[in-house]
C-alpha cells in the first residue's frame, strides 16, 4: 500500500536534491557580481565564487588522504570540504581581528569539542557508553546519541553565556561562530545516520533546518555582535555551518563505518558539490543573505580597504561600450578614459618605468606625443560629462586605441607559450619522478597479481595523494616564492596585476585548472608501473593470441594515459594562452594573474603606430 505522505516527501526530497545546488550557486553568483564591493568586503567575492563552483567541479575527484584508521584511510575532498573551509576561514579574518588569534581560538574550541564528543562514538568508549546505557535503560546506540546531544548542547550553552557576559567584540564574534557551529553539529548529528555499506545518510527536509536556522540566527544577533557591520553575519553563518555539519556528520557518524578490513577509503565531503558539507554552508549563506535583505540592512562595502575586483583595461572598455549603447554617455566616457589610464599604468608596471604621474599617465613610455594629448582630451571630456553621442563614440574609439597600445607595450613581458609549456613539462617531470618512488615500493611489496595491486587500498590512496600533493606543490610554491622550479629554471614568475606574488586563494584558483592534467599524470604513472612490475613477473600478457612483452605494454600504458591525456588537456590550456590578449589560461583569468619573464625589460621604442580612423581624439 502506498503511503501518500511518504511519497510526497520522497518527491519533494528528489526535487530539492536536483534544484537546490543550482539555486545556491545562483545566490552566490548574484552576491559576488551584483553586490561586488559588499561581497569583497566579506571575503565572498568573485574569487570565492570561482573556487567554490567551477573550481569545485574541476576538483571533484581530488581528495587528500591524511590518516590511516583501523586498516582503512581517511581523506578530505577538495571540492566538498577543503575549498569551503578555506574560503570561510579566510573570510573570518576580516571581522575578528587579530586574525591569527581569532582563527586559532575558534579552531581550538572546535578541536576541544570534537575530541570530547568523539570519545562517545569510538569503540574504545563503549564501556562508558554501556554504563550510561545500563543506568538509563537505553540501548548503546541510544546512549551514544544522548551523550553527543547533551555534550554538544552543553558546549553551545556555555559559549552563548560567555558571549553574553563579554564586552570584547572579537570574543563575541568567535563565540558566535563557535556557538553556531556547535548548534549545527548537534542538529546534524540528530538528523543523520551511518549505514554500513552505504555511508552517511540524512532525511529530507530535516537536513535543511540547521543551515537555515544558523543563517537566520546569525542575522538576528548581528546588531549585537557586529554593530554597524551586520553584513558579517553572512560569512559567520557560512563558516559555522560548514564546520558544524562536517563535525556532526562526517566526524561523529563515520566511526561505525570503519570495518578495519583494509579496503575502504572514507572521504570527508566525498560527494563533492552534492555533499551535505558543501551545500549546508551555501544554504546558511543564502538564508543569512535573505534575512539581511528582509531586515532592510545596507549592502555597501564594510571595509574601506576592500573594493570590487578591478576590471582589466579591456574589461572596463567593454563596460564603457555597454554604457554607451544604453545611452549612459557620461558613464561611457568616464569608463573609456579610465580604461586608457589603467592601460598606461599597466604598461608602466610591466615595462618597469616606475609609477606614472596622475596627470600624465603615459610619461616615460615610448609613445608619440599625441598619445599624451589624447589622454588629456579624454580626461577633459570625462570631467565635463558629454551628452553628444558622436563625441562619446569618438572618445570610446580613442580609448580603444590607447588600451590596445598599452597592451602591446607590455606584451613582451608576458611569458611565451613555448616557455610556459616547457616550464610546466619540467614541473610535471619532477613530480612524476618523485611520485614514482611510492608506486614502485608498493608494486614491489604488495603480494598478488596485477588485479590485486590495482585493487589495493594503499596503491589507490597513493594515486590520490600524488594528485593532491602535486596540486599543493604548485599552490605553495607560487604563493610563497612566486614561481615553481620549472618556471624558475626558465626565469618565469607568477604575479598578480600589481606585480606581487599571488595570495593563497589566488594561487589555488589559478592551479585548480591543472587538476585534470595532474589526475591523468598520476593515473598513467600508477598504471604504467603496475603493468611494468606485475606483468614482468609472468613474462608478458597474451592479447588476441599475441604475447606482448611487459616493457612494451608498460610503455603503451604510459603513452596512452599520460602523453595522450596531457597532450589533449594541455592543448586546451595552450589554446587559451594563445588566444588571450595577455597570454592567460583559464586559471589566470579567474585569479587575475600573469606569468611574466623577469628579464623582459623595457621594450624598444616602437615605430609610430598606425592610428585607426577615428582613434585620434581632440
Amino acid at each position: 500500500m502506498v503511503d501518500p505522505f511518504q511519497l510526497t516527501i520522497d518527491i519533494a526530497g528528489n526535487a530539492a536534491a536536483l534544484t537546490l545546488p543550482a539555486l545556491l550557486w545562483a545566490v552566490l553568483f548574484l552576491l559576488a557580481w551584483e553586490k561586488g564591493p559588499f561581497a569583497e568586503s566579506l571575503g565572498l567575492g568573485r574569487k570565492a565564487f570561482w573556487l567554490l563552483l567551477p573550481g569545485g567541479l574541476l576538483a571533484t575527484f581530488a581528495i587528500l588522504p591524511f590518516a590511516p584508521v583501523a586498516g582503512d584511510w581517511l581523506a578530505v575532498s577538495f571540492a566538498g570540504a577543503l575549498f569551503p573551509l578555506l574560503v570561510g576561514l579566510l573570510a573570518v579574518g576580516r571581522y575578528a581581528p587579530p586574525r591569527g588569534r581569532s582563527v586559532a581560538a575558534y579552531l581550538v574550541f572546535l578541536l576541544l569539542e570534537s575530541a570530547v564528543l568523539f570519545q562517545f562514538v569510538l569503540p574504545t568508549g563503549s564501556s562508558f557508553v554501556a554504563r550510561v546505557a545500563a543506568t538509563t535503560s537505553l540501548s548503546v546506540p541510544g546512549a551514544t546519541t544522548l551523550l553527543v546531544l547533551l555534550g554538544g548542547s552543553t558546549f553551545t550553552v556555555v559559549l552563548v553565556a560567555l558571549a553574553a557576559r563579554s564586552g570584547n567584540p572579537s570574543f563575541r564574534a568567535v563565540a558566535l561562530l563557535g556557538g553556531l557551529s556547535s548548534g549545527a553539529l548537534v542538529a546534524t548529528f540528530a538528523g543523520t545516520a551511518a549505514i554500513p555499506g552505504v555511508g552517511i545518510t540524512e532525511w529530507f527536509p530535516y537536513y535543511l533546518l540547521p543551515p537555515v536556522a544558523a543563517g537566520l540566527i546569525a542575522v538576528a544577533v548581528a546588531p549585537w555582535v557586529f554593530p554597524g557591520r551586520e553584513g558579517f553575519a553572512l560569512p559567520t553563518a557560512f563558516l559555522a555551518t560548514t564546520f558544524g555539519v562536517l563535525l556532526g556528520a562526517d566526524l561523529l557518524r563515520q566511526p561505525p563505518l570503519y570495518t578495519g578490513s583494509g579496503g575502504a577509503l572514507y572521504t570527508i565531503g566525498g560527494a563533492g558539490l552534492a555533499d551535505l558539507v558543501y551545500l549546508s554552508g551555501l544554504l546558511a549563506l543564502a538564508a543569512a543573505y535573505a534575512g539581511h535583505l528582509m531586515a532592510g540592512r545596507p549592502t555597501r562595502s564594510l571595509d574601506p580597504a576592500a573594493r570590487e575586483e578591478t576590471p582589466t583595461p579591456i574589461g572596463r572598455l567593454a563596460r564603457g561600450f555597454r554604457a554607451g549603447v544604453r545611452g549612459q554617455l557620461a558613464d561611457s566616457v568616464a569608463d573609456s578614459a579610465r580604461s586608457a589610464r589603467e592601460a598606461a599604468a599597466q604598461a608602466q608596471r610591466l615595462v618597469g618605468t616606475g609609477s606614472p604621474r596622475d596627470d600624465r599617465p603615459w610619461d616615460g613610455l615610448p609613445v608619440p606625443g599625441w598619445v599624451v594629448s589624447d589622454q588629456a582630451n579624454l580626461d577633459a571630456v570625462a570631467r565635463s560629462g558629454t551628452t553628444d553621442p558622436r563625441e562619446g563614440f569618438r572618445a570610446w574609439l580613442a580609448a580603444r586605441f590607447l588600451v590596445v597600445l598599452g597592451r602591446e607595450l607590455g606584451f613582451r613581458r608576458f611569458a611565451t607559450l613555448r616557455r610556459r609549456v616547457a616550464a610546466f613539462a619540467i614541473d610535471l617531470a619532477l613530480l612524476a619522478a618523485v611520485a614514482a618512488v611510492p608506486f614502485i615500493l608498493l608494486a614491489l611489496t604488495v603480494p598478488g597479481d596485477l588485479a590485486a595491486l590495482l585493487g589495493n587500498l594503499g596503491y589507490n590512496t597513493a594515486i590520490y595523494a600524488v594528485i593532491s600533493g602535486s596540486f599543493l606543490y604548485f599552490v605553495v610554491a607560487e604563493s610563497v616564492y612566486g614561481t615553481t622550479l620549472g618556471k624558475w629554471l626558465l626565469d618565469l614568475w607568477v604575479r598578480d596585476r600589481r606585480l606581487e606574488r599571488p595570495g593563497g586563494l589566488a594561487s589555488m584558483l589559478r592551479n585548480v585548472s591543472n587538476l585534470p592534467v595532474l589526475t591523468v599524470m598520476a593515473l598513467g604513472l600508477a598504471i604504467g608501473i603496475a603493468f611494468g612490475s606485475k606483468v614482468s613477473a609472468s613474462g608478458g600478457v597474451t592479447l588476441e593470441g599475441v604475447v606482448w612483452p611487459a616493457g612494451l605494454l608498460s610503455v603503451l600504458g604510459v603513452v596512452a594515459f599520460v602523453v595522450g591525456g596531457i597532450a589533449l588537456l594541455g592543448a586546451i590550456g595552450a589554446l587559451g594562452i594563445a588566444l588571450s590578449p595577455e597570454r592567460q589560461r583559464i586559471g589566470d583569468l579567474w585569479a587575475g594573474t600573469w606569468v611574466i619573464r623577469a628579464a623582459g625589460g623595457p621594450p624598444s621604442a616602437p615605430a609610430a603606430p598606425t592610428v585607426p580612423e577615428g582613434a585620434r581624439f581632440g
